[in-house]
């Protein structure tokens, strides 16, 4: 090998930092470090919380944490928690319904495309369409590659404008009937606003301004009180100069208080900013 080249790749292998991001890409964040958001569920105690949706999941038995997720996408998927046995998974996942990339009324408006994309080698198995989980309606699709001998089974319901999901994977029939059963143990009672697609009755703003352009899109979800006045920001994913822009912004916006039953009540609702 030339002696320049050994040199280079030897400055290569020096100079890059090891187990370091180099270029850190968008990420979440938000205007308070009290209000709860989505991606920042915890295990304790043999359950699943999730303070932001109201989840208390009880992992199955003999059932182990996985390492976590990516961050929040711009079109809305959380990955919010993953526990598995040797020959079986569960992937308790999020799906933002204001900023899906494909149109959804819902969770069963999801399942229903989850259904419609099978194709062969995959065929949808027998089950109950509907389920009654925790008080809560979840609608349920099993399916499986035979020739494989691999199963699935999707529960999903609606949570605060997000279809909740619980995935069920693996070639352990015995394993994945036990855990889904263990859904049986599923609470669900989230405190919050109401949950308004497209709430953009604004009475005063001004437009964030970006001291760079980038081509992302920033997807954010903010809680207006019953004054109107913006309360809580979650920026999904954006990059730093981005998040303190909108926050800057938001401040000063003014909203038409929301009304339920002629009474001013606090909303959530979702603003995109950025480009497609």
């Amino acid at each position: 090998m030339p002696l320049l080249l050994m040199l280079w790749l030897s400055a290569v292998t020096t100079v890059v930092p090891r187990n370091v991001v180099v270029v850190k890409g968008a990420t979440p964040s938000a205007s308070d470090a009290s209000t709860p958001l989505p991606e920042q569920g915890s295990v304790a105690a043999g359950r699943y919380r999730n303070a932001y949706f109201g989840l208390s999941y009880p992992i199955p038995a003999g059932w182990s944490p996985q390492p976590a997720g990516p961050p929040p996408s711009d079109g809305g998927s959380y990955v919010l928690a993953q526990f598995a046995i040797q020959r079986a998974n569960v992937l308790v996942s999020a799906q933002d319904l204001f900023f899906s990339p494909r149109p959804l009324a819902g969770a069963k408006a999801l399942v229903a495309a989850i259904r419609e994309g099978l194709k062969a080698p995959f065929a949808a198995e027998e089950g109950d369409a509907e389920v009654a989980i925790g008080g809560r309606t979840f609608h349920r699709l099993a399916y499986g590659a035979p020739a494989a001998g691999f199963h699935w089974r999707v529960l999903s319901t609606d949570v605060r404008c997000h279809a909740l999901t619980f995935t069920f994977a693996g070639n352990d029939v015995a394993a994945l009937d036990a855990a889904e059963r263990a859904m049986s143990g599923v609470a669900l009672a989230p405190a919050a606003p109401a949950c308004v697609n497209g709430y953009g009755d604004v009475v005063e703003k001004s437009e964030p301004v970006f001291p760079t352009h980038r081509y992302n899109t920033i997807p954010v979800r903010v809680i207006v009180g019953s004054d109107g006045r913006v309360k809580h920001v979650h920026l999904l994913s954006a990059f730093p100069e981005q998040s303190q822009a909108i926050l800057e912004a938001l401040r000063g916006w003014r909203f038409k208080p929301y009304r339920r039953d002629g009474k001013a009540v606090p909303v959530e609702t979702g603003l995109l900013f950025g480009s497609r």
